[in-house]
């Protein structure tokens, strides 16, 4: 519990003042999604936001955290802009994709990475096959994907993501943290899917709430972001760079 404790320090508060700034401009600058989820007082989404404050709040490292905050923002609208164009999923305001849904990507990113560093600590103790288990992860989602996505499937932006998608599996190094990401950004992604499609604040074509692919689609998205995180490490390192972006896990003890 002391070590716990122990990772709320100054930078915590700055990451509490850029939420709080960004939780209030949100509403008042989209007045549709107030007048969406402000009717009645939604404590599901109160405590979904509170719980990913508090965690993002935690263990606050500048460099990787706005690394993180980075890609999963460039990320998230890429996956918005793919998904709302292709007609997979729309939003009750139309937009392709609505600004106001992308803060959430880095939120949810950031907050995952909290959770899979506490779960990797208690994977790592596992000795478990951890390769057989990545790729059967891997494999069940490639083909719930390729399913959920067949209405786009003749799309080339459509190909594009699938190609990404190949990639990044392909280029797996750490299975341990993968698994761990796939699993912490499923926990938390079916929190956020459950309430966006239960509310009609999105919807997809399947009108699933909601469909289960896209919930391991949560998880998968943070395998991506670690990804990019850990090439642009490499690429940093190379240029002698005295920082890390590395993606941590429950193995970085700094």
């Amino acid at each position: 519990m002391r070590f716990r404790l122990s990772r709320y320090d100054r930078w915590s508060l700055a990451a509490l003042a850029v939420m709080a700034a960004v939780y209030v401009a949100i509403p008042l600058v989209w007045n549709d999604l107030a007048r969406q989820n402000l009717q009645v007082i939604n404590w599901f989404l109160i405590a979904i936001w509170v719980f990913m404050s508090a965690l993002l709040c935690w263990d606050v490292r500048p460099a990787q955290d706005l690394a993180l905050a980075a890609v999963a923002l460039a990320g998230g609208a890429l996956f918005e802009g793919w998904g709302t164009n292709t007609g997979l999923w729309w939003y009750f305001t139309g937009e392709k994709p609505p600004l106001w849904i992308l803060p959430a990507w880095p939120v949810a990113a950031l907050a995952t990475a909290r959770i899979v560093f506490l779960f990797d600590r208690v994977l790592m103790r596992w000795n478990l096959p951890w390769k057989a288990l990545y790729w059967s992860c891997a494999a069940l989602f490639a083909l719930g994907m390729a399913r959920f996505i067949r209405p786009a499937a003749m799309m080339w932006p459509t190909w594009l993501m699938c190609g990404a998608v190949g990639l990044v599996i392909v280029t797996g190094r750490e299975p341990r943290r993968d698994v761990a990401l796939l699993l912490a950004g499923m926990a938390l992604g079916w929190f956020l899917e459950y309430w966006g499609t239960s509310r009609a604040c999105w919807t997809y074509y399947t009108r699933e709430i909601p469909p289960p692919v896209t919930v391991m689609a949560q998880g998968f998205a943070q395998v991506v972001f670690a990804r990019v995180l850990d090439a642009a490490d490499r690429g940093l390192k190379a240029l002698g760079a005295p920082w890390t972006v590395k993606f941590r896990d429950g193995s970085d003890n700094i």
